[in-house]
């Protein structure tokens, strides 16, 4: 396997049809798959700051979905016989992927581009767009 695919996911249900592209796509092409799911830091620390949240009670239950949805992934790419391995990380999403796939030298970036609207659409699209305008490899993004 020299060919890799980085898809990104973050267990909605919305980024599991990504996540199907993605697998998909390294199927059909022989490559492999590298899945991320990247726990958001400043999400964490504005959850604290302004809701009074428990930083260590939720860094916890995210590192808990972060690892259910690369177990849900790695299970699609084990179905579909696709070599895969998996992330779970804590950062700012966007570097996250960016530093993940110039480290791991991967051909392309998929995630999904969620039907969200909002503030979610504002906050999930912004991830998006960075990865778009930074990444320097192609990013297939899935509706």
């Amino acid at each position: 396997m020299d060919e890799r695919i980085l898809v990104a996911t973050d267990g909605s249900a919305a980024s599991s049809v990504a996540v199907k592209k993605g697998i998909d796509l390294a199927k059909a092409t022989g490559a492999g798959v590298i899945g991320i799911y990247v726990v958001d830091e400043v999400a964490i620390l504005n959850a604290v700051r302004l809701f009074g949240a428990d930083k260590e009670d939720l860094e916890r239950k995210l590192q808990a979905t972060g690892e259910e949805a690369v177990r849900d992934l790695k299970r699609m790419a084990d179905n579909a016989g696709v070599p895969v391995e998996t992330v779970v990380t804590t950062g700012v999403p966007a570097n996250s992927i960016i530093e993940l796939a110039k480290e791991r030298g991967v051909d392309m970036i998929v995630m999904g581009g969620h039907g969200q609207s909002g503030v979610t659409k504002f906050i999930i699209g912004s991830v998006v767009k960075n990865v778009l305008y930074r990444a320097t490899v192609p990013v297939l993004v899935v509706r």
